[in-house]
């Protein structure tokens, strides 16, 4: 599959806003949910989560969380080249995302 540094991105900004606005720190967190659908929610999110940690780690992500299209471009997933462990990591970010957010639940929340 081509790699489209534009659509990583995009995908990117989504996993960042999601992580920042329902991975609140307990107490702090304003979406009026219960404890047991935020727990959900966090099951649910918890690799979208991890993945976000790693891009701040290699310098894919800004300091609010945001990934940098250039850098996204130029050294692709984990500092690798726009080579095929490029392509697998793009998959897999999009495959995770698919996942946590494939039923709908944690977007009706």
């Amino acid at each position: 599959m081509n790699a489209n540094p534009e659509h990583r991105d995009l995908l990117r900004q989504a996993t960042s806003i999601l992580c920042k606005e329902l991975l609140k720190p307990p107490g702090h967190n304003t979406t009026g949910l219960g404890a047991i659908e935020l727990e959900e929610i966090e099951l649910r999110l918890r690799a979208l989560a991890r993945l976000e940690r790693m891009w701040g780690k290699s310098g894919g992500a800004n300091a609010n969380g945001v990934s940098n299209t250039i850098g996204s471009a130029i050294t692709g997933f984990g500092g690798l080249g726009a080579g095929g462990a490029s392509s697998v990591g793009e998959d897999r970010e999009r495959r995770l995302f698919s996942e946590a957010l494939r039923d709908g639940y944690v977007l009706c929340q």
